[in-house]
């Protein structure tokens, strides 16, 4: 059935489309906690689509574009396999994360750059059932879901048109993995693993440290949401809900420290942002582990929306930050993305020893 419906949707063999259609054949929905699934009703899709935060023409394409067994069985097919698939693995960190993927402008059309939104209009009120569950408050657990509305908003800004493309993302907040309490977002990471960045330190330092530092260590991934000021004040108050609520959500008694992997933590920006910056004082709240990972393409992506490549005299340089990343870019300079800790609120952690 896999191929026909790819065929029919046309996604060619080889790409990441046609990857995503075999694997959701594996999914057989009356075996999961979703089971069959009925069409939403207007009244539903509207008021979803108003918790999710979407804006008046997203809603518009995403109610318009909404699938039915009847009129698009091939879409609806996608659709009902895929949110099994979500809400089977809500919540288990070790599920495979699985293909997700990006649907562009250009030989798509608005229902194949809609079921992203579709997708999560289904799954979004049982991801927050499964937050109360655990403990959560009602507008913290649709809090959580917020990068719904903020990534199709970024998609409309960049490409004019209905869509997302940080698919992984918006699914892992699906699954139900990600909080946001105050200004920042948290997840549940391992050290070497989730995130797939490498281990921080050396294995003698790393064991010297102890819990929270070696290899598969559990910690609280910190990240930040887009336009969120950094005021200190509430940073700080970010971090007492984060080390008060996510282990009572989430719980587990290894955490010890919090990390951020973000171009923002790159100490070059210091040398163009004022002292009192709230980015630089958002800096010095963490110690940076030794190695840094190439960050241009992070620079480029999150201050202008732009890929890795783009002519940088053609980019606008209306903030200090917009002039800071182009300035150093064209003086020849590359951004990095570094990892730092931070202990949580209670913890004590000692001090480098291993650089």
């Amino acid at each position: 059935m896999a191929p026909d419906i790819a065929a029919r949707l046309g996604f060619a063999p080889g790409t990441e489309a046609h990857r995503y259609v075999t694997e959701l054949a594996e999914v057989t929905p009356e075996t999961t906690p979703l089971g069959r699934l009925e069409p939403l009703d207007a009244g539903t899709v509207a008021e979803v689509c108003a918790r999710l935060e979407l804006s008046a023409a997203d809603t518009t394409d995403a109610r318009a574009t909404f699938p039915s067994p009847d009129a698009s069985p091939e879409w609806w097919w996608c659709l009902e396999r895929a949110a099994a698939r979500l809400v089977r693995d809500m919540g288990d960190y070790d599920a495979e994360r699985g293909t997700w993927p990006q649907f562009w402008p250009g030989p798509y059309p608005p229902e194949a750059r809609c079921h992203l939104l579709h997708l999560a209009l289904v799954v979004a009120p049982r991801t927050v059932a499964f937050l109360t569950s655990r403990g959560l408050t009602e507008d913290l657990a649709w809090a959580a879901l917020r990068d719904v509305g903020r990534h199709a908003a970024i998609f409309r800004r960049v490409h004019g048109t209905v869509g997302m493309d940080a698919a992984w993302w918006v699914t892992l907040c699906l699954r139900g993995e990600l909080l946001e309490l105050g200004r920042l977002q948290y997840n549940h990471v391992t050290i070497g693993g989730t995130d797939e960045s490498p281990p921080w330190y050396g294995v003698s330092e790393a064991a010297a440290r102890g819990e929270g530092f070696r290899f598969g260590d559990e910690c609280l991934g910190v990240h930040i949401p887009e336009g969120t000021p950094l005021d200190p004040g509430l940073v700080d108050e970010s971090f007492e809900m984060a080390s008060d609520i996510f282990p009572k959500v989430f719980p587990s008694p290894r955490r010890r420290v919090a990390t951020c992997r973000s171009w923002l933590l790159d100490p070059q920006l210091a040398r163009y942002l004022p002292p009192d910056s709230r980015i630089v004082d958002f800096q010095r709240r963490f110690e940076l582990v030794p190695r840094g990972e190439p960050g241009d393409r992070d620079v480029l992506e999150f201050v202008f929306r732009a890929p890795l490549g783009t002519d940088l005299e053609s980019l606008p340089r209306r903030t200090t930050m917009e002039r800071a990343a182009v300035a150093h870019l064209l003086a020849g300079g590359h951004w990095e993305r570094r990892t730092g800790w931070v202990a949580l609120p209670g913890q004590e952690v000692r001090a480098t020893q291993e650089t």
